[in-house]
């Protein structure tokens, strides 16, 4: 009973062995390491300006929209206060 534990603690053992045993290659590696960098960081770049170009997009469609809705607000109050209709001009009156 007591050899079964140590087979697999013993396969455990090779097993990571073998693992850590392969021939690695530090300048491949590190190539690997400083395209992959460079790729995040360009992208990272691409974000931030696609960021800031949506932000000033979004302060302007805001602005257009804030001008549209005075617009909007300006040409009710006009049409309120010159509306030649009589009936319009009794429902006004009723209103107040």
């Amino acid at each position: 009973m007591r050899w079964i534990p140590s087979c697999i603690i013993l396969s455990g053992l090779l097993i990571g062995i073998a693992a850590c045993d392969r021939p690695v290659n530090t300048d491949d590696s590190r190539t690997r390491e400083e395209k992959t960098d460079q790729a995040a960081r360009q992208a990272g770049e691409d974000a931030y300006k696609a960021a800031a170009k949506a932000k000033e997009l979004a302060r302007q469609a805001a602005e257009g929209l804030k001008k549209a809705g005075k617009e909007a607000h300006d040409g009710w109050e006009d049409a309120k206060h010159s509306d030649p209709d009589p009936d319009v001009q009794r429902t006004h009156e009723k209103e107040r």
